[in-house]
């Protein structure tokens, strides 16, 4: 039988356990509350510096394409000067071979720089990569204009070549040694050898 002191023993712990329970209910809800009020704050400047990037990706892609239909007629002196001082194919220091070899690829370059510009000016909203490189006409003043791939976005990952896997190696068909004709000669001399015996008896 319970003892009267064991009885008021567990009864003033089950009080005492039942006095704590409501604080370490609030203490867990609050820590709850705490843990959803961190994530989204988290997902909020996530968010946030997202819009920003996206703001600040569409800004410069405006201000490329503005820079870059306004300064396309640089494109013909720069030209001049890269077709007179670096001849790779052309006649060593030649003027007239400069300024006209020039003036014909600058005009050319000038007109893609001004396409590629007024794309960027159109296609604004959407974030794509430069088409022209260098992206601006007084950017790397030595090297040639190039052109990339059109309307890819940023956070795009490049276009790698499809490369075929290769072939599958062909299993060698070994031939196969028929001793089926072999094996039905034996068993039919085995169960004529049998019977004989069976019948002997």
């Amino acid at each position: 039988m319970i003892s009267f002191r064991q009885f008021t023993l567990a009864t003033s712990f089950m009080a005492l356990l039942s006095a704590q329970m409501p604080v370490f209910a609030v203490d867990y809800y609050q820590e709850q509350l705490q843990n959803e009020q961190l994530l989204k704050r988290q997902l909020e400047l996530q968010k946030k510096m997202e819009q920003d990037r996206y703001v600040r990706q569409v800004g410069d892609k405006a201000l490329s394409g503005f820079a870059n239909v306004t300064t396309s007629p640089l494109e013909i002196p720069k030209n001049i000067i890269n077709v007179y001082n670096y001849p790779e194919n052309y006649e060593e220091g030649n003027i007239v071979y400069g300024v006209v070899g020039g003036i014909v690829s600058g005009s050319v370059h000038a007109i893609g720089r001004v396409l590629t510009g007024v794309t960027d000016l159109v296609t604004a909203p959407l974030p794509t990569k430069p088409v022209i490189y260098p992206k601006y006409v007084w950017d790397d003043f030595d090297k040639t204009n190039s052109y990339g791939q059109i309307f890819r976005l940023v956070d795009n990952p490049k276009i790698e070549p499809y490369v075929a896997p290769p072939p599958r190696p062909v299993a060698v068909v070994q031939p196969i040694d028929d001793q089926t004709e072999q094996y039905s000669q034996q068993t039919n001399q085995n169960l004529d050898t049998m019977f004989r015996q069976e019948m002997q008896k």
